[in-house]
This record gives C-alpha cells, sequence and structure tokens, in this order.
C-alpha cells in the first residue's frame, strides 16, 4: 500500500464547492510569462493525519427460507393385560406380575392409554411465482422481494389444516380411552377391596366344605355297608359293593387331597388379602400412563396449530419480505422454483458490518487508539467523505520488502455510500489534529510579510486586492483562514520561464 503522509481537507463543503484551481497566464516584457491559478475559500474540516489504504470487507447476511414443519401423524390405542413376570416387581412376598396375571383371570383386564406419533420434519413446498430483486439492487427491511403461487399456497395450508385434524381426532381418542381404563382399574379395585374384606369368610367357608365333603363319603359308605350286610338278592348286593367301591375310591381321594386343598385355600385367602392390602399401588399401575398418553396427544394438537399459526403468519398474503436492508449480492430463486431450506432466498451487504483493515507501520502506530474517528474516501466515491472509527489494533507485526514493521489495524466504517462492495478500494486517515467547520484555502494563496499574512482577492470587476488575513492550522496542503468569506475567489501568482 502507498502510504500518504499528508494532511486532508475535507471534499463534502458546506453551502460551497470543493477547493478548484483556475489558470491563466499573463504575458511579461521579459521571458517569464506570469502564471495565475484561481483557488475558491470553501468550508468544511482541515485534518493532519496518517492515510493507508486497503480493502473494503462487507459482511454477507442472509436470509433463509425457514419455514420447515414438522408433520406428525398421532394415534391413540391401549396396551393392555397382564404383565409378564420376567418384567415384575416384588411386593410382599408375592411378584407384581402374578398378582397382576392371578387379578386378570378374576376382574377386568388392566392396561394403559398410549399415543403413537410418527414425525417428519419438511419443508413446506412454496412455488415462486414472481422475483422482485435483482443482484446489486439496494432494499429496505420489509421490501416485498418475491410472491409465491396461490395454488401452491392453498395446497400446503391444505395439508396442515388435515393435520390439525387428525391431530385433534387422536386427542378424542386418547381421552376415551383414558377414561375407559379409569373405570376399568377403578371396577378391578372395587373387586380387590370386597374380595379382600371377604377373605377370611371364603377361607374358612372352603375348609368346612372339603371337611362336610369327606364327613359326607363316611356317611354313605357307613350306609351301604349296613345295606350289604341286611342284602340277600346276589344281583342287589353286586351293586351295592360298586357303590361302596367307587365311595371308597372317593373318600381315597379326598383324604389325599386335603392338605392340598386346605393349601389352595390358604393361597387363596392370602392372594386376596395382598391384593387388598395393595389394591391402590395396584389402580396406579394401572392408570399411571392414562395422563402421560392425553398429554402427548395435546402437545401434538398445540405443535400442528402452532405450524399452522406459522404458515399463515410467513405467507398469508402471498408475499415474501426483506429481513434486512442493504444491497442485495444474490437471488437463489427463479419463477417456477421450489422453495427449500438448503437455499438462500437472498443474500445482502451487511451494511453494519462493514470493516477496512490497514497495515500501519511502527513509526505511526502511536497516532492510533482504539476508538479514535477517522476519515475514510473510497476510490468508487473519491467527492465524498465518510466516517469510522478504529475497534482494533493487532498485536502482532509484519515485514515488507523494506523491512519496515507495521500494524494491522480495523477501522469499522460508520457512514457509507449507498452501494458499497467487498473488495472496493478506501483510503483510511488516522485523524492527529482536526479542526471542524472553518474556512480553508491553499496554503499557497497566502503570502507572508513579516508577521502578516495577506490573501489576492479577485474582486467582481475583474479587479484585484491584497486583503490581510488570520491564518489559523494548516495541515501542509490547506490552511484554516478568516478575513475573507466563503465562496470568494483568491489568485495564485507565480512566473515560469
Amino acid at each position: 500500500m502507498k502510504k500518504l503522509i499528508a494532511g486532508t481537507a475535507a471534499l463534502v463543503i458546506a453551502g460551497g464547492s470543493a477547493l478548484g484551481y483556475g489558470v491563466y497566464q499573463r504575458s511579461a516584457k521579459s521571458n517569464a510569462a506570469e502564471v495565475i491559478k484561481e483557488v475558491t475559500v470553501s468550508r468544511g474540516n482541515v485534518t493532519a493525519g496518517v492515510t493507508e489504504s486497503a480493502a473494503v470487507n462487507v459482511d454477507s447476511l442472509e436470509q433463509t427460507y425457514d419455514l420447515v414443519l414438522t408433520s406428525t401423524s398421532v394415534s391413540a390405542s391401549v396396551e393392555g393385560g397382564s404383565s409378564s413376570p420376567g418384567d415384575s416387581m416384588s411386593m410382599g412376598g408375592m411378584s407384581m406380575g402374578s398378582m397382576m396375571g392371578g387379578m386378570s383371570s378374576k376382574s377386568g383386564s388392566m392396561g394403559s392409554t398410549s399415543v403413537s406419533t410418527q414425525s417428519e420434519s419438511s419443508a413446506v413446498a412454496l412455488v415462486v411465482d414472481q422475483v422482485l430483486i435483482t443482484e446489486g439492487q439496494t432494499v429496505q427491511k420489509g421490501d416485498v422481494i418475491m410472491t409465491i403461487t396461490q395454488d401452491s399456497i392453498d395446497e400446503a395450508r391444505a395439508q396442515l389444516t388435515q393435520a390439525v385434524s387428525d391431530a385433534e381426532l387422536a386427542l378424542v381418542q386418547a381421552q376415551i380411552e383414558a377414561d375407559e381404563t379409569q373405570l376399568s382399574a377403578k371396577f378391578d379395585y372395587d373387586t380387590r377391596i370386597a374380595e379382600g374384606e371377604n377373605a377370611l369368610s371364603v377361607y374358612n367357608a372352603s375348609l368346612d366344605e372339603i371337611a362336610q365333603n369327606i364327613s359326607s363319603l363316611y356317611s354313605q359308605i357307613d350306609d351301604i355297608n349296613a345295606q350289604i350286610a341286611s342284602c340277600t338278592d346276589d344281583r342287589q348286593l353286586s351293586q351295592l359293593n360298586s357303590q361302596l367301591e367307587s365311595l371308597s375310591a372317593q373318600l381315597s381321594s379326598a383324604e389325599s387331597s386335603r392338605s392340598s386343598d386346605e393349601l389352595a385355600a390358604m393361597q387363596t385367602y392370602e392372594e386376596a388379602c395382598m391384593y387388598y392390602e395393595n389394591a391402590q399401588d395396584l389402580y396406579d399401575v394401572s392408570v399411571n400412563g392414562v395422563g402421560t398418553a392425553a398429554e402427548e396427544a395435546q402437545e401434538a394438537v398445540d405443535a400442528a396449530n402452532s405450524d399452522l399459526e406459522a404458515f399463515e403468519a410467513y405467507i398469508s398474503d402471498g408475499n415474501i419480505y426483506a429481513e434486512y436492508s442493504g444491497t442485495i449480492t444474490g437471488v437463489g430463486y427463479s419463477s417456477g422454483d421450489t422453495l427449500t431450506s438448503d437455499t438462500a432466498i437472498a443474500s445482502y451487504a451487511d451494511a453494519e458490518s462493514i470493516t477496512v483493515t490497514v497495515n500501519v507501520t511502527e513509526d505511526d502506530i502511536s497516532v492510533v487508539h482504539i476508538g479514535d474517528g477517522v476519515d475514510i474516501i473510497f476510490l468508487s466515491y473519491p467527492d465524498e467523505m465518510y466516517s469510522g472509527y478504529v475497534s482494533e489494533i493487532g498485536s502482532s507485526s509484519t515485514e515488507g520488502s523494506s523491512s519496515t514493521v507495521s500494524y494491522p489495524v480495523t477501522v469499522v466504517v460508520t457512514s457509507v455510500p449507498e452501494t458499497l462492495l467487498s473488495g472496493m478500494t478506501a483510503n483510511v486517515t488516522f485523524i492527529s489534529k482536526q479542526v471542524q467547520d472553518v474556512l480553508y484555502v491553499s496554503n499557497k494563496a497566502i503570502t507572508n510579510e513579516g508577521t502578516d499574512s495577506y490573501v489576492t482577492l479577485k474582486k467582481a470587476d475583474g479587479g484585484e486586492e491584497k486583503v490581510r488575513v488570520e491564518v489559523g492550522f494548516s495541515n501542509g496542503n490547506v490552511a484554516e483562514i478568516s478575513g475573507v468569506s466563503e465562496g470568494d475567489t483568491l489568485l495564485i501568482k507565480g512566473k515560469v520561464s
């Protein structure tokens, strides 16, 4: 980069023109000719500092198609029946699985309602009707940049509306089945309580029934023996002996199974007591998933409604609006294309993230400080002055071909022309001193006589007038001046051979 160590004068002139020259010659009798230049008294800033050049960096912003919605199919179902022993948990010496299995043979089956969902995220298929922007165009946030075909909007709206209806139907189903599960669980609960309260009576009745059955067999045998003893008919005697043999076999079987029958009655009694004691826990197990299933179904309804609302907010009027203000640097679609989340709708030059990084030599880095304001002239807009500030001073140094050490300094541009693209060249002046909003003129227009300073004023009639002036700050090229007016024409005289 070419380093400019010189002052600059602001080229934004308030109420006047940029510093200009007019040249004309006046003949003389000698071989030397007098040359007269005209300059104009201007108003602006007189600045001294260090100027460096570098390329502009403009960050890019992307507007993406982010209407990615979740399409969810949902259904409610009941998962019921006894738990398998392998999945059981122990409770009071008897597994929950065996308790639930045993109970299923006595009362209504227990179960839980569940909601089955299948989700698939996809972008709503919207088709571009018209593209209203081109590269290089400047837009404001909120401007319409594209339109969407009404057919694709209607189709997408119908799909999303159907998704809401499906989710609402599944919610109703889940609520109905949840109510049925709760009713069944309540019936089982009441049954267990009733059986537990009557368990002792049932147990005692079972023991009595076993004893009475054996006693009855003994009585029948005694009666048959008595008949045999008094019987004289051979045929009748044979029948009585057959009956006796049958009753004796029944008695033998009853006596043999008496212990196991009494044990079975005891087990039935203990199970009834166990169900009674744990009736509430078993009820809770039955209805545990009921609330969760209804909540899942409600979440599916909420998600479907949210998708429909997001769709309407995004594209209900058929327009896509600019999300940023700036210059368009890229357009991702043409008429007839389908929007996808993989391709940006448009790219913008970010007017709030424009920087220039220049290298400042170690001789001049002392005048640069974080936060300092700078003057910037873009080569594409040489007649305008823009502003910025120092945001970062690099700690690492670099050496050029002449072994001159320099440091990278990043400047944030705070005022920009209407169109500014990455790669354009900017001259950045780090200000060491500046006087603002003053009259100034070229140093060459000022002559000194002792301690006094003078200029030659061109009068309206073409004549000349020597005017005494006060000279203020000068950057070596131009100087602050008073004693003349903005727009006055001054003469610079010289001779050439």
